[in-house]
């Protein structure tokens, strides 16, 4: 059975996990202030502006009940960008292994376009993430149309994201000798 990827809705519905956002400003403390903090020095703190195109992960369920105060995003990339040389993806078994859902960091999303975003695979990557004022966002979106992803690609995206967060580095793994030449005793 085939299942939409995307719909397409208008600024007014409400906001849902799985929504794109285009052009979402991020404030970040600038470069400046990092430095001086590392060199233990008072300043001012300057602030930059990143615009990037994101997706929301936060529940549905929190945003449309007002259980949270800020959405959790993360940006998403096209595609193409991410496979030139020196990229993750340029090699072609590290973009099979993206297709697999192999690769915790990254979330391979079906193409789509929209006015500001040309038609391509999408990868959310989750080694950044933003916590933005949930009216901050409603503000970006209001009068907008935008994409949404739909289940069951929204729950699948979701659960990336968790696995993505729950990993456990063990500080030493069982011998795969002891495994391979394992043999049941009979004591």
């Amino acid at each position: 059975m085939q299942y939409e990827w995307y719909k397409e809705v208008s600024g007014t519905e409400p906001l849902e996990q799985g929504d794109i956002i285009e052009k979402c400003s991020f404030l970040i403390p600038g470069m400046e202030h990092y430095n001086a903090i590392l060199n233990d020095i008072e300043t001012e703190t300057p602030i930059d502006i990143k615009e990037v195109n994101a997706i929301t992960l936060s529940q549905s369920c929190d945003i449309v009940n007002n259980k949270i105060d800020s959405i959790i995003l993360c940006p998403i990339f096209p595609f193409a960008e991410l496979t030139d040389e020196g990229k993750p993806f340029h090699n072609p078994k590290e973009r099979e292994v993206l297709r697999r859902g192999n690769n915790p960091a990254y979330h391979l999303l079906n193409k789509f376009k929209t006015e500001n975003l040309s038609e391509d695979f999408y990868v959310v990557n989750f080694h950044t993430i933003y916590s933005v004022p949930k009216k901050f966002i409603e503000a970006i979106v209001k009068n907008k149309m935008r994409k949404r992803l739909l289940p069951p690609y929204r729950e699948h995206l979701s659960q990336s994201f968790a696995r993505y967060f729950m990993r456990v580095g063990l500080p030493a793994d069982i011998p795969a000798d002891d495994i391979k030449n394992y043999t049941a005793s009979n004591d």
